[in-house]
């Protein structure tokens, strides 16, 4: 799996149309600005049921939680990868074996595209930054804290990015993904803490997450926001996400490899 490399016009073209595709189908992307106020609105209503009239739970003030909940909303709209979806229509629809003998490598052009999209939603952080700060709170952390919790989102998108890769490409020996899609949003929903903390998870539940890679998309960097990731933690927390990114891309190189053998094209 080649470097992505922007500066090929090829890949640069494909960029664009990600963008662009992004406001062809705006009403889609509206729901999803929707969908981010909705859950938080959602998720803090329940928290603040379960801290009633205490103003901590296990030392973690209500304030830091819903702050909590509001950068893990601010993530999931910057990191939403739409990467599998669209390999998987591509396997579906028979397109792939087109796209694998253009001049540019499939999975650049899977990328490139995926960047396109991104690049184009995130100018709606305009509105969807204030948003968060009238449903939820999003207290600035210290100087510090802002620029290592901008690290920690390259690595978060960047890990992110990854595990829908891959997913993407089972769609070569499970034809449909639909249901890998399903099963890999629900575990990445709960086990990367966007509904419940690490920090409130139980034990065994705790040691768990700690071993898989979707702790890296929200729990850590919403962690390093709030601050309760300090210190040592810090640079632990940006090591873990490091790491995964470094398995995850070396593990997408081998799946590709072995994913190209899966296609047979003929023509003339």
């Amino acid at each position: 799996m080649n470097a992505l490399d922007l500066r090929n016009p090829g890949l640069r073209d494909i960029f664009r149309m990600g963008v662009r595709r992004v406001y062809a189908y705006r009403m889609w992307t509206y729901l999803g600005v929707v969908q981010v106020f909705f859950q938080l609105l959602l998720l803090r209503a329940v928290w603040e049921a379960v801290y009633g009239d205490r103003d901590a739970v296990d030392g973690i003030p209500i304030e830091t939680m819903v702050t909590y909940l509001t950068v893990v909303g601010l993530l999931n709209f910057i990191i939403y990868p739409g990467i599998a979806m669209e390999i998987g229509r591509r396997i579906d629809q028979g397109q792939v074996a087109v796209d694998m003998v253009r001049p540019v490598g499939f999975v650049r052009q899977m990328l490139a595209l995926e960047l396109g999209d991104s690049a184009g939603r995130w100018i709606l952080l305009v509105v969807v930054v204030p948003g968060l700060m009238v449903f939820g709170s999003l207290s600035p952390p210290s100087p510090g804290a802002a620029l290592l919790f901008l690290v920690s989102l390259v690595l978060a998108y960047t890990v992110s990015l990854l595990i829908w890769l891959l997913v993407g490409l089972s769609g070569f020996w499970l034809m449909h993904i639909s249901g890998m899609r399903g099963l890999i949003g629900m575990a990445s929903s709960f086990l990367a803490g966007a509904m419940i903390p690490v920090w409130f998870m139980p034990g065994p539940l705790r040691v768990l997450v700690e071993w898989l890679p979707f702790q890296a998309i929200n729990y850590l960097p919403a962690s390093i926001w709030v601050e309760q990731a300090t210190g040592w933690e810090v640079w632990r927390a940006l090591g873990l996400q490091l790491f995964w990114a470094v398995v995850l891309g070396v593990l997408a190189t081998w799946v590709w490899s072995r994913a190209q053998r899966r296609v047979v094209v003929q023509g003339g």
